[in-house]
């Protein structure tokens, strides 16, 4: 019968340190090159996926994007607002009811 285990009894102290040590260096080593590539792969796809920024240094076309994020609020707030109340005039069996509540701010979730 082979005896598997023979070569870890033959080990003196020393041996076995020496087996650990080296079987740990070897670890350590492979998951360093895993977080190297981690880290590469991240910055490729952060560059090829990084939108180009547009400088716009004039205060008028700043200011027509916020208005456009405004009106764009706006009709978001709107459509909401009538949703809710076709949904609370179908509870109420048609009937106009005003809402127990305004809806003051929308967050958009990402």
């Amino acid at each position: 019968m082979i005896n598997l285990f023979s070569a870890i009894t033959e080990l003196n102290f020393g041996e076995a340190l020496i087996v650990v040590v080296a079987g740990m260096l070897i670890i350590l080593a492979v998951l360093s090159i895993l977080v190297g590539l981690l880290y590469i792969i991240r910055y490729a796809v952060g560059a090829v996926e990084k939108p180009k920024k547009v400088k716009s240094s004039t205060p008028e076309n700043k200011e027509a994007q916020v208005q456009s994020a405004i009106e764009e609020d706006e009709e978001v707030v709107a459509a909401i607002t009538a949703a809710i109340t076709c949904i609370l005039q179908e509870e109420n069996n048609g009937e106009t009811i005003v809402a127990p509540f305004k809806i003051k701010k929308i967050k958009h979730i990402r």
